[in-house]
């Protein structure tokens, strides 16, 4: 009889302790932000987690904010106050718990001054780029001319750019207060798109389509600027 209770009372521990194992912990995995912006533009502004952009928040007629379900452990919020000023805050987010941050005042902020252009001198058209864990992105770019991507609270971003016949990219830049950063952006050709021939794909604005399917300097005189004449499809000076 003794050994019968024996086991039985270990047998009743151990599923009390695979009881406790299947605990729901997800109420412990993520917590929630509360904080107040001190100027902010009702059309601008946007409050989210950096590298979790869908982790975002509105903002009330006082500036206040709240996000939910906000990773647990070190993070940072990206906030977008106005046109020209935004703010990053770093903290610590504590799971189940609610974290109330000091009012945000936003800096003014800086931008990616982008600049496209693709191995070959073939045309660049219909591009994307996003800054990476960001809600901040950009569609419909060429190579046209320089592209603003922001605005960006003062720091350092990856940069991910795709376009139609090339192979994404993906780049580092860093943005200060207030000031653009120029980034140059070179898009690689698919080889089977480069192989087309740029009568299908078409040369940037400074290139010309040769009988050969490449996109070359120049094709005659006229293409290049005075005293410059063309020489081997490059504008070149013309010697005496």
């Amino acid at each position: 009889m003794r050994r019968h209770c024996l086991l039985l009372t270990l047998s009743s521990l151990g599923l009390g302790l695979g009881a406790c194992g299947n605990l729901d912990n997800a109420p412990f995995r993520a917590g929630t932000v509360r904080g107040r912006l001190t100027e902010f533009d009702p059309a601008v502004v946007l409050v989210s987690v950096v590298g979790a952009p869908d982790v975002r928040g509105s903002v009330d007629a006082q500036g206040r904010f709240t996000l939910e379900d906000v990773p647990a452990g070190p993070a940072e919020l990206f906030v977008l106050a106005t046109a020209d000023k935004a703010a990053r805050v770093p903290l610590t987010v504590q799971g189940g718990q609610s974290v109330d941050v000091a009012d945000v005042a936003p800096r003014p902020a800086g931008t990616f001054l982008m600049k496209l252009r693709a191995r070959g001198n073939l045309r660049v058209a219909e591009a994307k780029a996003s800054v990476d864990g960001t809600p901040i992105e950009a569609s419909q770019l060429d190579d046209q001319a320089p592209h603003h991507l922001g605005p960006l609270p003062a720091g350092c971003y990856g940069v991910s750019v795709s376009a139609p016949g090339f192979i994404s990219t993906a780049l580092q830049g860093c943005v200060a207060e207030g000031k653009p950063t120029v980034l140059t952006v070179e898009l690689v050709p698919e080889k089977s798109y480069a192989q087309q021939g740029c009568a299908t794909t078409g040369c940037n604005s400074e290139s010309h389509c040769a009988s050969d399917g490449c996109c070359v300097q120049c094709l005659e005189d006229s293409h290049c600027v005075t005293p410059l004449g063309c020489r081997a499809f490059h504008c070149e000076e013309s010697l005496p």
